[in-house]
């Protein structure tokens, strides 16, 4: 019995001796060409590695070396590929010692990889067209079959890309993967994180099957991707014959689409918009460009499906594709619109910044159900759309606004630093109430028309472009309302008032005339127009309507939102005009886009006839209509009622005398006194004529 013990004991130190003492009686230099040769067959490139080899077998079979290197493909600047510092090697000791290799682990500890692109396209990653690989022996095809990598490391790595063609680079840092590899004709597994461009990266990826990649056989490549805040997954077929190439279901989500532009190498200028983007669909591309097909694409507040072409090898990204959305919000790309308690807003003078349209170049055919463009909203279209290095050009062939239709083209260049605008557009059947609301600020417009209007302006703000605007147009209205003033009521008054009926009842009939409940109804309205930096010029208005005629012209400047029509309505006492009384009297359409007025044309009146019955109205008091009013000192004085009338009809003015006083004058009676104040509220102060011109005019013919 102690003889079988002593025995297992002499076994087990024999044992112990050769795993303490085997490394040192084992050549391992007579190893470094097979691994060499294994590691060269394995990725089709010369595999080098540095004198500094070790091996070891407690407690795993392992070698141990520094400086391993992967040759580049010639032609290429940089002296490798690939280089590690120090990769420890694990092999399986029975099969060693039979003179064969299987890997099973490799610790890869900060390893710097360079992916090249040249100018001419060629690459220097494509191992599968390497000289080596092409000249290998169905022999040693069969032997990488049989390598095996059980589990492989990447501590502390880094690696870049650097693109000639696009004058662009990437870089990653602090790689740290774990790489899952049992043999050329299993999945290859990574999982890891590094630093990509700067920002934390992760990911997650299964390629099967490498043997396939280096065969020139497409591979399936499984993707989990979060770069910052952006992540992408995707489920690929992957090839490498001519450069990377794939296809397949992808997504794409980027909250924050400047980082992620910037991690890509495109600085997206800081304009509105452009904040985010999630795409989803199937992709087919390559290292340069890519198509989505079936897309599902949303981008800031707009949604949209159809096709898309990237393309990002150039200066600036290019995009093209055919698309359909529900709405086409464009709010966040243009300037806000002002606002003001008042009405309409002021032009503002802040500076608009278009330089967005310089991020990317683009051409799409898009269809939508609804286009935002500030206050604007119009309805189902279609439009060509062409952003070609800043320049913006939208042709609308199907335009639907207000229940209209119709056509249009508008072009924004921001090529420069101040961006210049020109378009025309053409439309039929629009209501004008809900496009005056949106585009004036006020809904005073009834009416189903058509309108014609192009122009081309500059500026970098609100007000520099309606100082420029220059173009032409016109348009016109059907069976549609003036809100606020009946004009024909207005009209028969003043001829009432003409015929000398009572002034208090005259005064009753023109307040009556006003309010927000009246409105003038017309069956036709119409006009054309011209504009020259920013001042519009309307040589011709005309309305027709029950009870009403009118024709007209005048200017509305846009650039002090101030408006001068002169009008000349003429009130029938019959529907049609015939076989009735007819009452012309000039009117006026003045003051701001936010307070406009509308009264009796005072200067015209004074060039008409109504001015000497006007006259001779007020010089014929009568006294039995006067209302008195009580002073200061408790008296009642008399106030004629016309006086009142004048004020109501052209607003009240304060008397006016003149600074220079005659000496020998008398004193003007209270009749004279009554008269120029009337007058001059109707007519404003004229100066005192030559007695003989005086005389000239005091013929009653």
């Amino acid at each position: 019995m102690s003889r079988i013990l002593f025995l297992l004991v002499a076994l087990v130190g024999i044992a112990l001796a050769v795993v303490l003492f085997l490394p040192g009686l084992i050549p391992v230099s007579a190893f470094k060409a097979r691994i060499e040769t294994a590691a060269s067959n394995a990725v089709g490139r010369e595999v080098t590695i540095g004198d500094d080899l070790s091996f070891r077998i407690f407690p795993r079979t392992a070698f141990h070396v520094k400086d391993l290197q992967i040759a580049n493909e010639d032609g290429f600047e940089a002296p490798y590929l690939i280089r590690v510092e120090e990769a420890d090697i694990g092999v399986k000791l029975l099969p060693l010692l039979s003179e064969s290799v299987e890997i099973d682990r490799f610790i890869l500890t900060r390893p710097e990889i360079n992916l090249t692109r040249n100018k001419a396209g060629d690459i220097n990653w494509n191992l599968a067209t390497t000289e080596t690989s092409e000249t290998t022996s169905a022999e040693s095809s069969g032997s990488l079959r049989e390598l095996k990598l059980g589990d492989v490391r990447i501590v502390e790595g880094s690696a870049t890309y650097a693109d000639a063609a696009a004058g662009q680079k990437y870089t990653a840092e602090n790689i740290n993967l774990t790489i899952i590899l049992k043999s050329l004709t299993e999945p290859l597994e990574a999982r890891g994180d590094m630093t990509l461009q700067g920002s934390p990266a992760t990911v997650d990826m299964v390629l099967t099957s490498l043997s396939d990649i280096m065969s020139d056989e497409p591979g399936n490549l499984k993707l989990n991707l979060k770069i910052g805040e952006a992540s992408a997954g995707a489920d690929l077929t992957v090839a490498t014959k001519n450069g990377i190439e794939y296809s397949g279901p992808t997504t794409i989500n980027a909250p924050d689409l400047p980082a992620l532009a910037a991690l890509m190498g495109t600085e997206l200028a800081e304009a509105p918009g452009f904040d985010k983007l999630s795409v989803q669909g199937n992709i087919d591309g390559n290292e340069n460009s890519a198509r989505l097909g079936d897309a599902t694409i949303v981008f800031d507040d707009i949604t949209a499906k159809g096709a898309v072409n990237l393309d990002w090898s150039g200066q600036r990204p290019k995009a093209d594709g055919v698309l359909s959305t529900d709405k086409l919000d464009l709010r966040p790309y243009m300037p806000p619109p002002a606002t003001s308690p008042d009405g309409f807003p002021a032009w503002s003078n802040a500076k608009m910044d278009f330089s967005s349209l310089r991020n990317m170049d683009a051409a799409f055919d898009i269809s939508t159900n609804a286009i935002y463009v500030n206050d604007l909203e119009m309805g189902e279209s279609r439009i060509k759309l062409i952003v070609d290095a800043g320049r913006m050009t939208a042709e609308i062939p199907e335009l639907s606004m207000y229940g209209g239709q119709g056509s249009g083209r508008f072009v924004l260049n921001a090529r420069s630093a101040t961006p210049s605008f020109a378009g025309n557009f053409d439309m039929n059947a629009v209501r004008a109430q809900p496009l005056s609301k949106d585009l004036l600020k006020h809904d005073n417009l009834l009416g189903l028309g058509s309108f014609k209007f192009n122009f081309n302006a500059s500026g970098a703000s609100q007000a520099a472009i309606m100082n420029s605007i220059d173009g032409a147009g016109g348009f016109d209205l059907a069976d549609g309302a003036l809100k606020g003033v009946n004009i024909a009521g207005l009209v028969r008054a003043v001829g009432e008032f003409q015929q000398g009926f009572n002034p208090t009842a005259l005064q009753r009939a023109v307040a009556e005339a006003r309010g927000p409940s009246k409105q003038t109804d017309f069956s036709e309205f119409l006009s054309d127009f011209s504009i020259t930096n920013g001042l519009v010029n309307a040589p011709t208005i005309t309305m027709n309507g029950p009870y009403l005629n009118m024709s007209g012209n005048g200017t509305i400047n846009l650039a002090q939102q101030t408006i001068d029509l002169r009008l000349s309505p003429k009130a029938m006492s019959t529907l049609t005009g015939e076989g009735g009384r007819a009452i012309s009297i000039p009117v006026r359409i003045g003051g701001t886009f936010s307070k406009p007025t509308i009264g009796v044309d005072a200067e015209s009146l004074a060039k008409s006839g109504l001015q000497r019955g006007l006259q001779n109205l007020l010089k014929n008091r009568n006294k039995d209509d006067a209302e008195g009013s009580e002073t200061e000192n408790g008296e009642t004085e008399k106030t004629d009622p016309r006086k009142t009338i004048i004020d109501d009809l052209f607003g009240k003015q304060p008397s006016t005398t003149d600074n220079e006083t005659d000496e020998n004058a008398q004193a003007p009676s209270t009749e004279e006194i009554l008269i120029n104040e009337g007058l001059n509220a109707l007519f404003g102060s004229k100066k005192k004529k030559p007695a003989a011109e005086d005389e000239q005019q005091s013929d009653p013919q």
